[in-house]
């Protein structure tokens, strides 16, 4: 038998739009859209709520901060869309969805693989930092320096350590403290 190979029918967020407007997906459906694939999100638990509530707290809380904060909301990136736990981005028009941002945060209990998956997708949107906070691990692991699709600077920030962002004026964060 000569083997099939089967058609991968890659989607766009126009589909996706049209697939929530005929009822094939709902409006609170979990899902991401990576290079064209329709990837459902696990289910996100008390702690993963406490950590995005945490880091929520402390970056929106800066006065008068030229960022604005975004929580599990839509980042155009890499033929699809991803909706990352928090999205640090300058401001944009009303209506606009963002392509890039400065810093993207995952939140990771039961997500390792697919988070750490992203990692080059954020890199091709040119988001300069991405964090995976590591509720298992206890850890903070930054990316940074995105090129060509690759992030050229990885580091791991267990308890106790405190992690500086890179844009100008964003809080430090303590690891210990963001894990509780």
């Amino acid at each position: 038998m000569v083997p099939v190979t089967a058609t991968i029918h890659r989607l766009s967020v126009d589909d996706v739009y049209k697939m929530v407007e005929s009822g094939v997906l709902q409006d609170n459906d979990r899902v991401e859209l990576v290079e064209g694939v329709l990837v459902d999100m696990v289910p996100i638990g008390a702690e993963h709520e406490d950590a995005v509530q945490w880091l929520i707290d402390r970056f929106a809380g800066v006065a008068g901060r030229p960022w604005k904060v975004r929580v599990q909301s839509m980042l155009l990136a890499s033929g699809g869309y991803l909706l990352p736990d928090i999205l640090v981005i300058d401001e944009l028009p009303r209506g606009t969805l963002p392509t890039s941002a400065h810093i993207v945060i995952e939140v990771a209990q039961s997500s390792h693989a697919r988070d750490h998956e992203k990692a080059r997708s954020y890199a091709a949107a040119d988001v300069a930092e991405y964090w995976i906070v590591d509720l298992i691990a206890r850890s903070v692991i930054v990316h940074r320096g995105p090129l060509a699709g690759a992030y050229q600077e990885i580091t791991t920030f267990a308890d106790g350590a405190s992690v500086k962002p890179l844009l100008a004026g964003a809080p430090a964060v303590d690891v210990s403290e963001l894990l509780g």
